[in-house]
């Protein structure tokens, strides 16, 4: 049996058959589904990035976390696209693939991690994406096995 840990907080939720096996805690899982009801002055209050895009993947909010994280100044990445302009390494199946196919199926949410290939070296994350309407908030938040 392995130890389940939530996957966005890192808790032990549980054990599992699975060698590699996660899940999000009651408690995260109720944090992030409020999120996409949140003002951008209260996106910006969280400690985690967020990020609100359109199908297109055209970016419509961009938080203060998020800026942090990435190094943008969020003022100047509203209205760009994320994939083609801002963020080029989550052009590939692992991250647009997924978002793509989270639009198009209608799940309530999705959980992966991913890497980000900064210039300065990468940032393992994880990854929750929920919806807002047609758009889709995908939260960002380092591993912790990354640091803080």
């Amino acid at each position: 049996m392995a130890d389940v840990l939530c996957a966005w907080c890192g808790t032990l939720i549980g054990q599992s058959e699975a060698e590699h096996s996660h899940g999000i805690c009651r408690s995260c899982y109720r944090e992030l589904r409020g999120i996409p009801d949140l003002s951008e002055s209260e996106l910006d209050g969280l400690p985690f990035g967020v990020i609100v895009l359109a199908e297109d993947g055209t970016i419509l909010a961009y938080n203060l976390a998020e800026g942090g994280l990435s190094g943008r100044e969020p003022s100047a990445v509203i209205g760009r696209n994320f994939f083609t302009e801002i963020a080029p390494c989550t052009a590939v199946q692992a991250f647009q693939g997924a978002f793509h196919e989270f639009c198009r199926r209608g799940e309530d949410s999705r959980t992966f991690h991913f890497t980000f290939r900064f210039p300065e070296g990468p940032v393992r994350v994880q990854i929750v994406f929920l919806h807002r309407g047609a758009d889709v908030v995908v939260a960002v938040r380092k591993r912790a096995d990354q640091g803080a």
